[in-house]
């Protein structure tokens, strides 16, 4: 997305990564998205990352509305440029924006949709324009970490995951916020349901009247740190998700900081350095937050035959929705998808089965599955046998001999 993050300096990045406690003491040159962990306004100084930035020159902004330093707060996400460890620029990077219309103990709604405050107290009233910043989880919630009210812009913003996108009506939803894209900017890639973008414009009337639709770009990223939750590991942990939207693949020559390539656990909070190379963004190197922890979800893994017809993946009869960030592997391509015995990875996402990475395999007299067991079955596998049985109801990940039909002697896959 446009206002994700840039690097001015790469060198600063390579020698100051966020995360350990000897990071803090070094100045940083660079640009930087991340959370702010403290401000400490009469010193003139904010810790983003770990890192202690002098911010007494630093001009403070929200879609180019200035603010104040005593505007930004513990728990937003802020976009920094920042010169040998002193801040020029602080871009506030809010999830949400918008006219307040009910808040209470529980939750607060803004552009119609509603968000758990948790753990987050507020002031703000009804009537209030507020700025709501969260990270995405794993599960495809959201975990609030602060709100403010601020003077009301010309316009509002609503960031997640395209769903019931409806082409004809020009419409789509990002959770509860229902968004017509008439008339909008786009970009030049097409939408599709399980893309995440960032839409700007107003709300009235109950529908989020859309002026742009902003998706990421990979070209976008290249050379650029970028903080975040890690939201899916494949199963070879050679590629993570961040924030729910940045696919980051991991090689040989990735550098681990408080951390090992094992540690990379849904839930975890980690810096990554990021290189495109050939349209795929790789991580150069990953800083793991020790404050962090691992978030149990859903990981799904299916093998089979896939069906991608008019823009839709079945495999089994059991439909999956294709991440717009999908990784495909092995030369693979959507037009060489259907009818293809492949391996598809991916995890439960508001109640839809989101596929993340698809590569070829072979068909064995072994398979390795996933997923949800219900009715002797696991993605439209019956079993010829009782193996199934003593997993019914369960989440699981199964080794199972195949015949091309049917599975048989089901066990754990260790």
């Amino acid at each position: 997305m446009k206002k994700i993050l840039s690097v001015t300096v790469l060198g600063g990045l390579l020698s100051a990564c966020g995360g350990s406690d000897s990071d803090t003491q070094q100045a940083y040159s660079g640009t930087l998205l991340g959370t702010v962990d403290s401000v400490q306004a009469e010193q003139a100084t904010m810790s983003v990352n770990g890192r202690s930035l002098d911010v007494a020159s630093a001009g403070v902004s929200y879609q180019d509305q200035p603010l104040l330093l005593a505007d930004v707060a513990s728990g937003m996400q802020v976009e920094i440029d920042s010169d040998d460890g002193r801040v020029s620029e602080i871009e506030l990077e809010p999830i949400m924006s918008g006219e307040v219309t009910t808040v209470d103990g529980q939750s607060i709604t803004v552009n119609g949709q509603a968000v758990l405050l948790g753990q987050v107290t507020t002031s703000v009233q009804v009537g209030d324009f507020a700025l709501l910043f969260a990270q995405p989880q794993a599960d495809g919630n959201l975990t609030l970490t602060a709100v403010k009210a601020i003077d009301a812009t010309a316009i509002s913003e609503v960031e997640g995951r395209v769903s019931q996108l409806d082409t004809s009506a020009q419409t789509f939803s990002i959770n509860d916020t229902v968004v017509n894209f008439a008339g909008a900017d786009l970009d030049d890639e097409p939408l599709q349901n399980g893309q995440w973008v960032e839409v700007t414009g107003v709300f009235a009337d109950g529908i989020f009247q859309a002026a742009e639709v902003d998706t990421e770009d990979a070209a976008e990223m290249d050379g650029k740190a970028l903080e975040g939750v890690i939201t899916f590991v494949n199963r070879e942990k050679t590629a993570i998700e961040l924030n729910s939207r940045t696919v980051v693949t991991l090689t040989a020559d990735t550098r681990y900081q408080d951390g090992a390539q094992s540690d990379l656990l849904t839930g975890r909070t980690v810096e990554v350095e990021l290189v495109n190379q050939a349209g795929q963004l790789t991580a150069l190197e990953v800083d793991f937050e020790l404050s962090s922890s691992q978030v149990t979800t859903d990981r799904f893994s299916i093998e089979g035959t896939a069906q991608y017809r008019n823009d839709t993946l079945s495999v089994n009869g059991v439909e999956l929705l294709m991440s717009a960030t999908v990784r495909l592997e092995d030369g693979l391509t959507k037009a060489t998808l259907d009818g293809q015995w492949v391996e598809l990875e991916g995890s439960l996402v508001d109640g839809q089965y989101l596929v993340r990475e698809i590569e070829p395999e072979l068909q064995e007299a072994e398979i390795s599955l996933q997923g949800p067991v219900s009715g002797n079955a696991i993605w439209g596998y019956a079993a010829s046998d009782a193996s199934l049985s003593g997993f019914e109801g369960q989440w699981v990940d199964l080794a199972c001999y195949f015949d091309g039909s049917a599975v048989s002697q089901c066990r754990l896959d260790d």
